[in-house]
């Protein structure tokens, strides 16, 4: 499939769409006692400009492992019936390491997941929070067991067609060593080796996130949350939200180079619900 141009319009609508899917997870996360925080761009973008980065296309979360299960039982009978919670419970060819809730009657596919038979709504990404052991040696060699097995579910889930450069070179190569393991097992793997350490310790990772090892934080950054605005509504972020961004990004207050204004996202077809 051929990728789309996606105009300035276009992303104000997408937005659009995303808002009323963070405001029903806000809904459900308030309601019912569970605790999130705003993440990566989307936390940038309520600090800095109390909303949307203005050429972001996605909007990004975080919750402790165990609130999001308690999250999928409650979008069983609570969610509205316009969304859909997407896991690969919910979606068998769906093999992302985090959930998604993605909005009926709208389409937004992606070219790295296109070809395959899943919800491909508007969304917002539900990352998860996992503890690590406190010994950093240990963490570690537990972030590399982890990061062994995503580095192939991920070179064999997404379309190797849609890569370019040594990106692709590498994705083939990594395709070859990992031949003898199905996505399905490295799927299972890797979110059984994530929440290895389900009882309390002094760190927290999103092992998901593309910023690997520098996600991995002392558990105490993310015990307090506030609501903060963001467009027009209140979102919970963490309160240490300044210590985690510089740490992440460095001057995140201070806006990119115009010719790095650009959104995340390749899509190969775009479709909008009514605004």
């Amino acid at each position: 499939m051929e990728l789309i141009n996606v105009s300035e319009k276009d992303k104000e609508n997408i937005q659009i769409q995303e808002m009323k899917i963070l405001k029903e997870f806000d809904r459900l996360c308030r309601g019912n006692g569970l605790k999130y925080s705003v993440a990566y761009g989307t936390m940038i973008g309520a600090v800095r400009h109390k909303g949307f980065i203005p050429w972001d296309d996605d909007v990004d979360v975080w919750m402790q492992r165990s609130d999001i299960g308690k999250l999928k039982e409650i979008c069983k009978t609570q969610m509205n019936e316009n969304f859909f919670y997407q896991t690969n419970e919910t979606d068998s060819e769906y093999f992302y390491l985090l959930d998604k809730i993605r909005e009926n009657n709208t389409v937004f596919r992606e070219s790295f997941v296109s070809k395959y038979k899943i919800h491909h709504g508007v969304y917002i990404d539900i990352f998860p929070l996992d503890y690590m052991p406190d010994n950093l040696v240990h963490r570690y060699f537990h972030y590399l067991h982890y990061r062994f097995y995503r580095a192939g579910l991920m070179a064999k889930y997404l379309d190797i067609n849609y890569r370019t450069g040594l990106k692709k070179v590498m994705a083939r190569l990594v395709r070859i060593a990992y031949a003898p393991f199905s996505v399905e097992f490295l799927y299972k793997k890797a979110n059984k080796t994530a929440s290895k350490y389900d009882k309390k310790t002094g760190y927290l990772a999103n092992l998901a996130s593309a910023s690997a090892w520098r996600d991995v934080f002392p558990a105490s950054i993310y015990e307090k949350v506030s609501s903060v605005p963001f467009e027009d509504m209140e979102v919970l972020c963490i309160d240490e939200y300044d210590r985690y961004l510089t740490d992440i990004y460095g001057a995140y207050m201070e806006l990119p180079p115009v010719e790095q204004r650009n959104t995340r996202h390749s899509l190969t077809e775009l479709r909008l619900g009514d605004n």
